[in-house]
């Protein structure tokens, strides 16, 4: 029988090359490569990028730039690893399901839009298997609710969303770089978002 492997990474020299030359540099973390990455993560998604510890951690930094606390309440979808609740609920925020869409099992903006209240500071969708949600008509109930779209892109980085790259459309995008996803860093995250304010 044929094992399934969990993850299977695509390295070559240059990659091995890479950490090689950080592994003899003085820097371990927060070095010259993180300031790299993250100029040519903002340069692909045309929004302002920040590298953090994992996924996770881009999701709750997200939610902190919302405004995320215990008197809010963030509207998710039920089809996602539990970081995206379970990071929202670290911050003692009320997590609330809606439905998704039969056709790409992403956040149904219609079944957003009744489970939105006026306690919701954020809506945070995943782009289930790398399919975009359905951005625009979701940061539109966002905002019409003092919300913030929050985008859980950790398996679609290099994506679009009608011709505009992931990282650029809602207003925080986490990325994920943990060995299952599209690109590896070993660990990893970053959160991208247009308003640089919002990253400060």
């Amino acid at each position: 029988m044929d094992f399934i492997p969990y993850g299977r990474q695509s390295i070559d020299q240059s990659d091995i090359d890479a950490v090689t030359a950080v592994l003899r540099s003085d820097w371990l973390t927060t070095g010259p490569a993180v300031a790299e990455f993250e100029e040519a993560l903002a340069a692909m998604t045309g929004a302002h990028a920040i590298a953090v510890a994992n996924g996770t951690a881009a999701l709750q930094c997200a939610y902190v730039a919302a405004g995320i606390d215990g008197s809010a309440d963030v509207v998710t979808t039920p089809m996602t690893f539990v970081a995206t609740a379970a990071a929202a609920m670290t911050l003692g925020a009320t997590v609330t399901f809606a439905d998704v869409s039969d056709d790409t099992l992403n956040l149904d903006p219609a079944a957003a839009e009744v489970t939105i209240s006026n306690r919701t500071r954020a809506v945070a969708v995943v782009d289930f298997a790398g399919h975009p949600a359905d951005l625009d008509p979701l940061r539109k109930i966002a905002h019409a609710h003092d919300a913030l779209l929050v985008e859980d892109a950790a398996h679609a980085i290099g994506g679009s969303y009608r011709d505009r790259p992931i990282g650029s459309v809602a207003d925080l995008t986490t990325f994920s770089f943990h060995p299952v996803k599209t690109i590896t860093t070993g660990e990893g995250g970053a959160v991208t978002a247009p308003d640089p304010d919002l990253l400060a």
